[in-house]
C-alpha cells in the first residue's frame, strides 16, 4: 500500500508534463517604461524592441491597450520583441528624436533603437499582428553595425552596411534613410562613383515600395549630376516608371517616346515601350 501515493504522485507529474502550456496572457507580457532598460535586454538576446508612443490624451492609445495589446494574437507574437511604451508628454527629447508626429505612432528598432519601420495611426489586430510576424525576430546583423553607430553615428562603412542589410530584409524605406546619411558624409559626396551607387540604390528602394515621387527625385538628380554615366538608360528607363507609379502619365509618355527614339531597335527600346502599353 506503500507505493500507491507514490504511483499516484508520479502520474499527475506525467500528465502534467504532457499537457500543452496555457497561453500567454496579456499580465505575462512585460512593457519597460525606459528606452535605455528596453534597450539594456533587448541587447542581451539581439531582440528588436517595439515602441509605442501614447499619451493620456490620445483615446486611440487607449484603445490599442485595451483591444490590440490585450488580443491573444499580439500577446503571442509579442513574445518576439523587447516592448517598451514612451509617455510622448514626458519623453519629448525621445519622441523629438524619432519624429513622432502624431499618436498613436510605434516605431520597430533593432536592439539599440534604430528604426527599422515604423506605423502611425490605429490598426486592427489581424493587419498590425501581420506587420509584426513580417520583421525579423533576430536582428543580430543589425547590432552589429548600430552598435558601431551608436559610438560613431558618421561611420562610412556601417551606414553603408546598415542600408544595404536593410534594403536584403526588404524594409526599403529604413535603408534609404541610412543611405541619405551616408550621402551627407564628405567621402561619399567627393567619391562620384560611390554616389552614384548610393542615389541609384535609394532611388529603387523607392520604386520598390512605389514611391513614385521619391524616386523621381532622385533619379533626376542623378541624370543632371552624371550625365554622361553608363547608367544613364538605366535612369532614364527608371524616371519613367518613377512617373507611372506617381500618375504623371503625360510625363512618363513625353520621356519615354524620346527614349525609344533615340535606342530604336535596342532592348532598351522595346522595354520603354512595354512600360508605355502597360498604362
Amino acid at each position: 500500500m506503500t507505493g500507491r501515493p507514490a504511483l499516484k504522485i508520479l502520474f499527475i507529474l506525467l500528465i502534467a508534463m504532457t499537457m500543452p502550456a496555457a497561453p500567454a496572457k496579456a499580465a505575462d507580457v512585460h512593457w519597460y517604461s525606459t528606452l535605455e532598460e528596453a534597450s539594456a535586454a533587448a541587447t542581451k538576446v539581439d531582440k528588436p524592441m517595439f515602441m509605442d508612443f501614447w499619451a493620456d490624451w490620445c483615446t486611440a492609445c487607449k484603445v490599442m491597450e485595451k483591444d490590440l495589446y490585450n488580443d491573444q494574437a499580439f500577446i503571442t507574437v509579442a513574445d518576439h520583441f523587447v516592448l517598451v511604451r514612451i509617455n510622448f508628454d514626458k519623453k519629448t527629447a525621445l519622441a523629438r528624436k524619432y519624429n513622432i508626429e502624431a499618436l498613436p505612432t510605434v516605431v520597430f528598432t533593432d536592439s539599440y533603437g534604430g528604426e527599422l519601420i515604423r506605423h502611425r495611426g490605429f490598426l486592427d489586430v489581424k493587419p498590425f499582428v501581420a506587420l509584426m510576424k513580417a520583421l525579423p525576430s533576430d536582428v543580430t546583423q543589425f547590432n552589429t553595425f548600430s552598435k558601431v553607430l551608436v559610438q560613431d553615428k558618421n561611420n562610412l562603412d556601417a551606414l553603408q552596411n546598415m542600408a544595404k542589410h536593410l534594403h536584403d530584409a526588404s524594409l526599403f524605406l529604413a535603408s534609404n534613410e541610412y543611405y541619405a546619411r551616408t550621402l551627407q558624409r564628405n567621402e561619399a559626396k567627393s567619391n562620384s562613383g560611390t554616389k552614384e551607387s548610393i542615389m541609384t540604390e535609394m532611388a529603387l528602394n523607392s520604386l520598390s515600395v512605389k514611391d513614385g515621387n521619391g524616386a523621381a527625385e532622385t533619379l533626376e538628380k542623378c541624370l543632371k549630376e552624371f550625365p554622361k554615366s553608363d547608367r544613364s538608360a538605366e535612369w532614364t528607363l527608371n524616371l519613367g516608371r518613377a512617373y507611372l507609379f506617381a500618375d504623371r502619365k503625360d510625363k512618363a509618355k513625353k520621356l519615354l517616346d524620346a527614349f525609344i527614339l533615340q535606342h530604336l531597335g535596342n532592348a532598351e527600346a522595346e522595354l520603354a515601350s512595354a512600360l508605355l502599353n502597360s498604362t
